[in-house]
This record gives C-alpha cells, sequence and structure tokens, in this order.
C-alpha cells in the first residue's frame, strides 16, 4: 500500500522525482516555522535545475528552468525594466547583489493582478542552490533577506 502510493504521488508530481527532495523539505520547513513567510523554496540552479523543495501549495513550486536561468543569468539589468516571473506570478526587482560575493541576495516584489496585495520576496543564493522567501503580507523585506541570506549562507559552508 505505502509502495502504491509513494510510486503513485510521484508520478503526479513529476518535477519531484528526484529522491534529494525528501531531504531538502526540511529546510523549506525552517524557513517556514517563524509564520512569517506564506511560501519557500530551495531551488538548484546548476546542473539540477528545479525546484528542489518547495511549500505545498505556493506559488514557487511553479518555478520553471526558464525563470531560473532568468535568477542567475548573465543580463542583470533586464528585469529591472521588463521585471520577470516566478511561478509564474509578476514581479518587479528591488535590490539585485545576487552576484556580488558575500551578500548573495536578491529583493523582488510580486506584482499586483485584480487588486490582490504585494509581497516581499527574497532570493539567496549559496553555490549550487537558491532559498527563495517569501513574506506573509506586511512582512517586511529586510526580515525576508536574512532568511533568506543566512539559509543560502549555511547552505554554501555545507557545499551546496
Amino acid at each position: 500500500m505505502v509502495v502504491w502510493w509513494f510510486d503513485t504521488v510521484l508520478k503526479k508530481e513529476s518535477h519531484r522525482t528526484n529522491f534529494t527532495n525528501m531531504s531538502w523539505q526540511s529546510y523549506v520547513d525552517n524557513l517556514m516555522a517563524d509564520g512569517s513567510c506564506q511560501d519557500a523554496a530551495i531551488v538548484g540552479y546548476t546542473d539540477a535545475k528545479y525546484v528542489w523543495a518547495s511549500f505545498v501549495g505556493g506559488t514557487f513550486a511553479n518555478i520553471t528552468p526558464d525563470e531560473i536561468d532568468i535568477l542567475i543569468g548573465k543580463d542583470r539589468e533586464g528585469f529591472f525594466t521588463s521585471g520577470m516571473t516566478l511561478g509564474n506570478k509578476k514581479c518587479s526587482v528591488i535590490r539585485d547583489s545576487l552576484n556580488i560575493d558575500g551578500d548573495w541576495t536578491m529583493d523582488i516584489r510580486t506584482k499586483s493582478q485584480g487588486g490582490e496585495p504585494t509581497y516581499n520576496i527574497s532570493v539567496g543564493r549559496a553555490g549550487k542552490a537558491m532559498v527563495l522567501v517569501m513574506g506573509k503580507e506586511g512582512v517586511h523585506g529586510g526580515q525576508l533577506n536574512k532568511k533568506a541570506f543566512q539559509m543560502a549562507e549555511y547552505l554554501r559552508k555545507s557545499g551546496y
């Protein structure tokens, strides 16, 4: 029974077929634990360019390899003028220090679609993975930046 369920879940969620995701989920749980975030994810950006783990039902679960390419791409100006999407959600880049040694973070804000509230997002870059967190309404971007930076720094020091 358990094997059938496990196989069925993996087939339904093809982007999660890599067994390493199971160990990465605890990092997402840690990012969500204090209640300030509505979404979090660990996303690979080198060889394994996909969502390694994410908050179930969140926007970040739908991040595509193309969106990852834009986040880490050489064009660091285009998304300031054109915006970007994360998990098919339109966003504006506020501050980009993702490729600055010692900082490795980016601050983003969602765009309002149909009058909905906007939310702060921070991205922290480690050696092979990025940490993404989206705050709940009213959560300050600085708090999210610190959270993303600290987790990314931990992963960087751990070889990821």
